[in-house]
């Protein structure tokens, strides 16, 4: 072999070294950009995502209120310092109950005050006084909304404190945390994802099956008949929490022992179904009929997005901190 020949194949080889090296550097720079043009955009978003900190996840602005209910409720306000017919929130203002209903009650639904008030009188209280027996029975039905969240927040949330291995995270369920920004709000999808479509908690009656499964689990002993189906109801029952909360079995069970009470979590989600039991017992009128769901509340999420941050954000009669003669 020539010198020429040897010179030639060394230029060829750092030729194709080059390339190489160039076409890695593009490999990397292009990814870098790709990388930093992701961030960026996420970055920017969360940076421009609305938030507010009497809200879990959730923003209500105002901006579902019309003008024209805003003119009128300036005038009612100056009119009727204090309210005429308050029946739920006793105590407040006018002008308080006027800033709780904006952000909590229209907020929580994204609707305007037309929707349960006639604007010329705020304080109507009877059907001819309102003059529209949708809007007279969505008072009547928001009123008995909020004793149910009185009642959540006061008799179930504030026990969760029951349990001291995992203290509460101070959400109070308030009108957004069930309806999120949808007035008429729907528990139970047409379609659901891993159970059948008319699959439903078991809260009617609690003691079956789930309790047939509860006793084999504490026995941890042979000789009980537990029938397949009760097993896979268990199992839609169990997918049904995974789903709503975005979780997986560790987070309510030991995995080397599930029925273990250890996790904090699942005294929480026993503590919720029977609270679900409660609602179905007392509320399934005001609630269009409909069963509760975990789904409702969670939206795949532990925190219910949509619940109030803390107790000091709702008035005082509704949250959980709540102590009669107070």
């Amino acid at each position: 072999m020539t010198p020429e020949s040897n010179d030639k194949k060394k230029r060829q080889g750092v030729s194709w070294v080059g390339m190489a090296v160039a076409l890695v550097l593009i490999l990397f720079g292009s990814q870098w950009i790709a990388y930093f043009v992701r961030d960026t955009i996420v970055e920017t978003a969360a940076a421009a995502a609305p938030t507010l900190p009497n809200y879990v996840n959730y923003f209500a602005d105002g901006s579902y209120i019309s003008s024209a209910s805003n003119q009128a409720i300036a005038a009612y306000i100056q009119q009727f310092p204090e309210p005429q017919n308050a029946q739920v929130l006793v105590g407040m203002n006018t002008s308080a109950i006027w800033s709780f209903m904006t952000a909590y009650v229209a907020g929580g639904l994204k609707v305007d005050c037309t929707y349960c008030h006639n604007l010329n009188n705020f304080g109507a209280e009877t059907l001819a006084e309102v003059g529209n027996e949708d809007v007279y029975n969505r008072k009547n039905i928001a009123r008995e909304h909020l004793r149910m969240v009185a009642d959540l927040n006061q008799n179930w949330i504030a026990t969760l404190a029951q349990y001291p291995e995992k203290q509460p995270s101070g959400a109070q369920v308030i009108c957004a945390t069930c309806h999120y920004g949808e007035p008429l709000p729907v528990a139970w999808a047409e379609s659901q994802y891993g159970v059948p479509d008319n699959y439903r908690l078991p809260l009617a009656d609690y003691s079956q099956p789930l309790q047939e499964i509860r006793r084999l689990q504490v026995t941890g002993k042979g000789g009980q008949q537990v029938s397949l189906d009760a097993v896979q109801f268990n199992q839609y029952t169990m997918y049904h929490f995974n789903e709503s909360l975005g979780v997986g079995c560790t987070h309510c069970h030991n995995s080397r022992y599930f029925p273990l009470y250890e996790q904090p979590a699942k005294n929480y989600a026993l503590h919720m179904l029977q609270m679900s039991q409660h609602i179905l017992a007392n509320y399934q009128e005001s609630m269009n009929g409909q069963e509760p769901s975990c789904v409702l509340c969670h939206r795949n999420q532990v925190r219910p997005p949509g619940s109030a941050a803390a107790p000091n954000n709702l008035p005082a009669m509704l949250n959980s901190e709540y102590k009669p003669g107070n």
